[in-house]
Order: C-alpha cells, then structure tokens, then sequence
C-alpha cells in the first residue's frame, strides 16, 4: 500500500506535535486524524516516520544554520561600514588639525575590531611546547 494523502497529513501533524515517537504524540495524532492510536503506530512503522522525523529536522537546523550565517554576515559588514565611516572622519579631522592622536590604543582598537570582523587574528601568540621525560 502506498502512502496516501491521509497517511501524509497524519506524519504532518505528528511532527507539528513534536515529532517524537511517544504515547502522547501518538494520541494527540490519533484524537486528531480520528483513527486509533495502533492505527497511528501502524503508520509510523510502515512509512518510517522516526527516520523522515530525524530528517526534517536535519534539513530545517540547514536551513536555520544558513539564515544565522547570513544575519552574522550581514551583521558583521554592517559593524565594519560602521568603522571605516568613524575612520574616515578621523582622518578628515585629523588632516583638518581638529584632532590629535594622544592615545594610539585608540586607534589600536578599532583596527582590531575591524580584524576580528573579518575573521583575521588580532595578536600573535607564540606557544612554546617543552617535553621532558
């Protein structure tokens, strides 16, 4: 028997429910599509539905994952704008002779937050790995 539509709404519904092969879900699911709850398990065995649940899952934390990334990339370029604008008007000021530079960590700190952003290190650090016996 192959599944028909009745058989899809059902798996539909179990995982809106949650998904998880337990007593509950199975009842919720069986109160809903009005069928037994043995008809319920009947269908979660013969049309896999633990593994197509495991699956959906699979492929919606893919999907999840890629909108994060893209929100991180686009915060990310959104903070560097930021600073090379700040920059700039540092230097404008700067050449204008409205600024000093009288605490170079400041400028330091924006040029490390603009690595971090990118990605690149900000420090070198040399480890040193001695072995004794």
């Amino acid at each position: 028997m192959s599944e028909k539509l009745k058989h899809k709404e059902a798996f539909e519904l179990f995982l809106s429910l949650g998904g998880g092969a337990s007593d509950k879900n199975v009842r919720k699911t069986s109160e809903k599509r009005q069928v037994s709850e043995r008809t319920i398990w009947r269908w979660y065995k013969k049309y896999n539905w633990k593994e197509r649940v495991e699956q959906r899952n699979m492929e919606n934390g893919k999907k999840l994952e890629k909108k994060v990334d893209k929100a991180i990339v686009q915060s990310k370029a959104n903070y560097r704008a930021l600073i090379s604008k700040v920059v700039k008007k540092f230097e404008e000021k700067l050449k204008d002779g409205k600024i000093r530079i009288e605490k170079p960590e400041d400028l330091n700190v924006m040029a490390k937050l603009d690595l971090l952003l990118m990605g690149e290190a900000t420090e070198d650090i040399d480890i040193k790995v001695e072995w004794t016996d």
